[in-house]
C-alpha cells in the first residue's frame, strides 16, 4: 500500500555525523526509522508492555520488542490486528512527494543546469543544447517535473543544558538542520508499506519520526494514497525499449537482451573482500554477482554504483553495547547493467519474486526499479 506522511512539524533524521556538534538531516526516511516509530507508538499504547521485558529472538535478547502477547489487554486493543502483523510488514524508503531519484548514469551540462540532463547508458557524453557537444558532468540527488529538486531546511542553534546543574553547559553550542518543507506550505513523504490494511492506519491517530521526539520534532499523520506502481506490460514494453536503444547506441548484434535496475534505496551488503590480492575486471563482477545473489542466468554486464561504510544502533538490544557491525552499502541511485539470453518475461517474473538486493530487505533496503535508460521516465 501506498501511504502519504504528512508532517505538522519540523523533522530531523539522523545520517552520518560529520561533527559533535552539527547535527543535519538526510532528506530522506528509511524503511527501519518508520518502523521503530510504529514500534514506538504500538508499545505507547500497549497496556501488557513493560519495559524491563527482554524477549530472544534468534537467539539474541531483546528489548522494547513488538510481538502479540495474548494477554487480557490484548482483547479488546484497537492495535490488535496491527501488533499481529508487525513482524511481516515491509517498509519502503519514504521520499518528499512526487521525486525521482537522478541515477549514477546521468550526467548534466557544466554550463547551465536548465539544458537538461542525460544518461550516458543510451547518449552520448555532451550537452545536447550547448553547440559543438558542449561538456557535462556527474548529477546527483532528485528531480521533480524535470528540474533539480531539494527540501527547505530550518537552522537552529540551541544551548546544550547540564545535567547537574540543569543550566546551560559552558562552551555547548549545538546546532540542528531539521527539514520543514518539501513542496510550499507543505511537508510530505510517500513511499509504500506491504501488509498493512487502510483500517490498521485509521487506528494511529499520530506518528513521531526521527529525533528529537520529546522536544515536538516529527509529528505526523498518515493517509493512503493511490498506487501508482507500472503495470506488467509497462514494465515489459520498457525493458524492450531499453534493449533496443542501448544496443543502437553501443552497435551491439549479439544474442544478448540488455536491461538495467536503479536502486531507489541504499542496499545493505555483507561483505568481506581481501584487498591484498589483485582483482581483475571479471573476478570483481563475479563477486559483486555472488554479493547480490542474483541467479547466474542475468550477468551483470557493467555497474555504475558508489558504496559508502555505515554503522548504526539497535535500541532493541539488551546490553551496552547498542552498535550494530558496521557494514558496506550501496548507494541508492546505482544503475546494474545486465545482460541475459533469457526472454524478457522470465526476467520480470525472476526479479518481481526477489524481495530486493542485499539484506534487511523488510526494511526498504535494496529496492531497486527496472531502468529504462533515460532520466525522465
Amino acid at each position: 500500500m501506498k501511504v502519504k506522511l504528512h508532517f505538522h512539524s519540523p523533522l530531523v533524521l539522523g545520517g552520518r555525523k560529520t561533527t559533535t556538534n552539527y547535527i543535519d538531516s538526510i532528506d530522506y526516511i528509511q524503511g527501519n526509522v518508520l518502523r521503530a516509530a510504529f514500534a514506538k507508538y504500538i508499545l505507547n499504547n500497549c497496556v501488557e508492555y513493560s519495559p524491563d521485558e527482554t524477549v530472544l529472538v534468534n537467539g539474541e535478547r531483546k528489548k522494547n520488542w513488538v510481538y502479540y502477547r495474548a494477554k487480557e489487554g490484548c482483547k479488546d486493543c484497537r492495535l490488535k490486528s496491527l501488533c499481529q502483523k508487525f513482524s511481516i510488514l515491509k517498509f519502503s524508503y519514504f521520499y518528499p512527494e512526487e521525486v525521482d531519484i537522478l541515477p549514477l548514469t546521468a550526467m548534466v551540462c557544466k554550463l547551465d543546469e536548465n539544458h537538461g540532463y542525460i544518461d550516458i547508458l543510451t547518449q552520448e557524453k555532451e550537452c545536447p543544447v550547448c553547440e559543438k557537444g558542449g561538456r557535462v558532468e556527474s548529477a546527483s540527488g532528485y528531480i521533480r517535473n524535470k528540474k533539480k529538486y531539494s527540501v527547505k531546511k530550518m537552522f537552529v542553534t540551541k544551548s546544550q543544558i547540564d545535567n547537574y546543574t540543569k543550566t546551560v553547559k559552558d562552551g555547548r553550542l549545538y546546532s540542528v538542520v531539521s527539514i520543514y518543507e518539501t513542496s510550499p506550505n507543505s511537508n510530505c513523504f510517500t513511499g509504500y508499506i506491504d501488509g498493512i490494511e487502510e483500517e490498521d492506519l485509521n487506528n494511529i491517530d499520530e506518528l513521531r519520526v526521527g529525533k528529537y521526539l520529546s522536544v515536538g520534532y516529527g509529528k505526523c499523520t498518515i493517509v493512503p494514497v493511490v498506487d501508482d506502481r507500472k503495470s506488467r506490460q509497462d514494465i515489459l514494453e520498457g525493458l524492450r525499449d531499453f534493449d533496443a536503444k542501448y544496443k543502437s547506441f553501443n552497435k551491439l548484434d549479439n544474442e544478448f537482451n540488455y536491461f538495467a535496475i536503479k536502486l531507489v534505496s541504499d542496499a545493505k551488503l555483507s561483505i568481506s573482500v581481501d584487498l591484498s590480492s589483485y582483482y581483475s575486471t571479471e573476478d570483481y563482477i563475479g563477486k559483486w554477482q555472488e554479493l547480490l545473489k542474483v541467479d547466474n542466468r542475468y550477468e551483470i554486464y557493467k555497474m555504475y554504483c558508489e558504496t559508502f561504510n555505515f554503522r548504526g544502533f539497535d535500541l532493541s538490544r539488551d546490553s551496552e553495547d547498542i552498535r550494530e557491525k558496521p557494514v558496506i552499502m550501496l548507494e541508492k541511485g546505482s544503475v546494474i547493467l545486465f545482460r541475459t539470453k533469457e526472454f524478457f518475461d522470465s526476467v520480470l517474473d525472476y526479479f518481481m519474486q526477489l524481495k530486493g538486493l542485499g539484506e534487511e530487505n523488510e526494511n526498504g533496503f535494496g529496492d531497486y526499479i527496472f531502468y529504462s535508460g533515460g532520466v525522465f521516465q
